[in-house]
């Protein structure tokens, strides 16, 4: 939590062996950033409960733009800014429902 309030993903990252089509485990990011979702829910204050704030940056470019492109079509999230994406609290619910089976309602 940003200043006790603002839920912020700062890293998320999935082992080697689990990437591309010999992957071991599916839908780990998924999973991780659902979870992140959930304590937004759980832990933000005011307007920033639901909401997911995280920012992509690769040393190349071009990694960075396809990586941005990837999260908004899997996970819904939004580009705000230069690096900074946001998913918002409908997206974060869905997320939560597919990816972690978890009643959201009580938060």
């Amino acid at each position: 939590m940003k200043d006790k309030k603002e839920p912020y993903m700062a890293f998320i990252e999935v082992a080697p062996h689990n990437f591309g089509k010999e992957k071991q485990y599916e839908n780990v990011a998924a999973c991780l950033i659902a979870f992140a979702c959930r304590l937004s829910f759980m832990h933000a204050s005011d307007h920033y409960k639901g909401w997911l704030a995280f920012d992509v940056i690769e040393a190349e470019k071009e990694n960075e733009i396809k990586l941005m492109a990837n999260y908004s079509k899997k996970y819904g999230a939004l580009k705000f800014g230069e690096t900074t994406m946001v998913i918002p609290p409908a997206g974060g619910k869905k997320l939560i429902d597919e990816f972690l089976n978890f009643n959201y309602e009580n938060y």
